[in-house]
């Protein structure tokens, strides 16, 4: 079993599909996975799993998780978090998957908490959800706040 070096930064997106891929790996069940980076980028050894989530999540709960983000990491070492979407199934982004995505990306935003990365992990392994593949379903300019 190789180990995994705490102090080295992840850099790059294979940095971090390798180091999510390493941690927690293929899906066992539907939850939403907190991890987070200093300012140099290096992960702090938090991990936090919750598996009371809706699917898709709705913008109200998408709104209370960042909030709560953003009061977390104030005062800390904190600089950007990686949101991983563990669930059952294939690697192709479903309309929820992509609904949740969007909807706490955006949140995030609002509140000022700032996402390095959004993945997947899956029934193979994990794969990068990007920006371009949920960003056309909530925007701004639809949000009626």
């Amino acid at each position: 079993m190789d180990t995994i070096d705490r102090d080295e930064p992840l850099i790059t997106d294979l940095d971090i599909n390798d180091r999510v891929a390493r941690l927690i790996g293929r899906a066992c069940r539907r939850q939403l996975w907190l991890l987070f980076l200093d300012e140099r980028s290096v992960m702090l050894p938090t991990l936090m799993p919750n598996d009371e989530l809706p699917s898709p999540l709705d913008a109200e709960l998408a709104d209370g998780i960042a909030a709560m983000l953003r009061h977390a990491i104030g005062g800390t070492p904190i600089e950007s978090v990686i949101l991983v979407w563990e669930r059952p199934g294939g690697p192709i982004a479903s309309v929820e998957d992509k609904q949740s995505a969007a909807a706490l990306a955006w949140a995030c935003a609002d509140s000022g908490v700032p996402v390095r990365a959004q993945l997947i992990s899956h029934d193979f392994g994990v794969r990068s959800l990007g920006p371009e593949e949920f960003t056309e379903l909530i925007s701004p300019a639809a949000d009626p706040a």
